[in-house]
């Protein structure tokens, strides 16, 4: 079943083109991640689906218990269920781990017992216990992420944009969000949308990938589709070739042929 459809969405921001014509279906209970360069859409993308600004044409629709509801006209019906951890979040630096929680989930109307289970749970899988009653203030960068992927949790989403969710955290702290990230997928059969830059945790967490470049979705599949699909030695070699448009070619033997167009362009210079 898909939860997301999203047709022909273009967004222009005066003569800059964020998204050209980007349609994909993104299935419930999956983990998609969205890659790309720089600039590439990913965040243009997730802002539209989670209703902070609408395309310029072309829609989405998100599904919900049978019910589908429209990008355009239904936001307030689609955030009921939807949770977004943008990368430039920030905690609130005066209240413990635990207000920080909490008062998120009574924000988003969860009611006041439900939200302190949750707030519970949360401290625990994501390794909180025995500092939530600490101001965040005092807090490492590391852990005041792990507070802020706890709150975008607390109300219980059918639909989670993590974007970038693992930055600034230390190694323990990552492996800690990565395995919240599988349970969250694989047994609760929460829908998550993933952007990273650690492509290691493409091939650890995420069931397809979409490859934005200038826009463009230019790539989608399992990281193994991918390699077949380009012939690649490995998905870093795709990544990077669809990002920089060397060997992009399906069926190509890319790795010499990135060498030769280094090459040509060098010798071009001389």
């Amino acid at each position: 079943m898909d939860i997301i459809e999203i047709e022909n969405v273009t967004k222009k921001f005066k003569d800059n083109i964020a998204l050209d014509n980007v349609s994909l279906r993104i299935r419930k209970g999956e983990v998609l991640g969205l890659l790309g360069p720089n600039g590439a859409g990913k965040t243009t993308l997730i802002r539209i689906l989670i209703g902070l600004i609408k395309p310029t044409s072309g829609t989405a629709f998100v599904t919900y218990n049978g019910n589908k509801y429209d990008v355009k006209k239904d936001i307030m019906e689609i955030r009921k269920k939807a949770s977004l951890l943008p990368q430039e979040a920030e905690v609130y630096e005066n209240l413990t781990a635990k207000e920080n929680i909490l008062y998120y989930g009574r924000i988003f109307g969860t009611p006041n017992g439900e939200a302190k289970r949750r707030t519970e749970e949360l401290i625990d899988m994501i390794g909180l216990r025995g500092r939530e009653n600490d101001l965040t203030k005092e807090f490492s960068g590391g852990m005041k992420r792990k507070v802020l992927v706890a709150r975008a949790l607390v109300m219980d989403p059918d639909l989670i944009f993590l974007d970038e969710p693992t930055t600034g955290i230390d190694i323990l702290g990552a492996r800690t969000v990565r395995n919240l990230i599988k349970k969250l997928s694989k047994e609760m059969h929460k829908t998550i949308i993933l952007t990273t830059h650690d492509l290691s945790e493409v091939s650890e967490l995420c069931d397809r990938v979409g490859i934005l470049v200038k826009g463009k979705l230019v790539a989608l599949g399992t990281p193994d589709e991918l390699e077949e699909k380009f012939q690649k030695a490995g998905f870093e070699d795709v990544f990077i070739g669809l990002a920089t448009g060397e060997g992009v070619l399906e069926g190509d033997i890319s790795t010499p042929k990135v060498k030769t167009n280094l090459i040509s362009r060098i010798l071009k210079k001389r």
